[in-house]
């Protein structure tokens, strides 16, 4: 892949008594939204880690703009374009909406904090998102949903050239997740690379572009979202065929009782 800003291959990761990963090879392209499906403990947390600077792999090598890189933390990472939006919550409730967005690289003159530059550009950021929150909110007083979206803008707001989404849905309503998506869309047509992970098929039909499916921490394939089905996806997940999920419609209900 000539436009691949993130290449790993043969890469594996071992804890104790756990292979997490085991000589997966996959690349990532520019302005594409790249699905990771999996059961959980497939590896895909692992993954990210890797490419993300908070783990090293035990073995393989990862590339990134072509060149081979081994992270030295995810501040490293971070300062050289790889934004994560984890699945855990990282805000600090007693900080401002502003200063959790701005945390670690907050704007200064001397050595006095420049509270309203960030307050204007964190405004911008949250305009771009249609939060309707003001930048001065202290982020203990905002809902899941909203602290959710304050995270998404903190990783938006580094330009950088790969953002991990690690189920950036899972407390967002409706309204909030087609902002979402359209932020994303947004950043495909600027080159960004989008790695994103979700266990909702129907926002994987609707943004994504391939899908890397892992099990047991290996690759099983990257497929096409537009050339596959969920059917396909889900075979590839488990290793098998799943038919039936109701217990067929050729069921007999007895009076006998089974559990009380």
């Amino acid at each position: 892949m000539t436009n691949a800003v993130i290449r790993m291959e043969h890469i594996s990761k071992e804890f104790p008594g756990v292979k997490a990963l085991q000589d997966v090879s996959v690349s990532f392209e520019k302005g594409t939204v790249n699905v990771l499906l999996g059961e959980n403990g497939a590896g895909k947390s692992t993954l990210i880690k890797i490419l993300s600077g908070i783990y090293t792999c035990d073995e393989g090598e990862l590339y990134y703009r072509g060149e081979k890189t081994v992270w030295k933390g995810a501040s490293d990472a971070l300062v050289n374009g790889i934004s994560v939006i984890h699945q855990e919550l990282s805000v600090i409730n007693d900080l401002t909406v502003a200063e959790n967005i701005y945390l670690g690289r907050e704007k200064t003159k001397g050595i006095l904090l420049e509270k309203s530059e960030m307050e204007k550009d964190a405004q911008t950021l949250l305009d771009r998102l249609q939060l309707n929150i003001s930048p001065k909110t202290l982020v203990k007083n905002l809902s899941s949903a909203e602290k959710q979206m304050v995270e998404i803008a903190r990783a938006i707001s580094y330009d950088a050239e790969v953002v991990i989404m690690d189920e950036p849905t899972s407390s967002l309503a409706i309204a909030e997740t087609e902002i979402l998506f359209r932020v994303i869309e947004d950043l495909k047509a600027k080159g960004v690379c989008i790695i994103y992970i979700s266990h909702r098929m129907s926002e994987i039909k609707q943004i994504g572009d391939t899908i890397t499916i892992l099990k047991d921490g290996c690759l099983v394939d990257v497929v096409p979202v537009k050339e596959t089905n969920e059917d396909d996806w889900i075979r590839m997940m488990v290793g098998r065929d799943i038919r039936r999920l109701d217990g067929g419609a050729d069921r007999v209900i007895s009076d006998e009782i089974v559990l009380s």
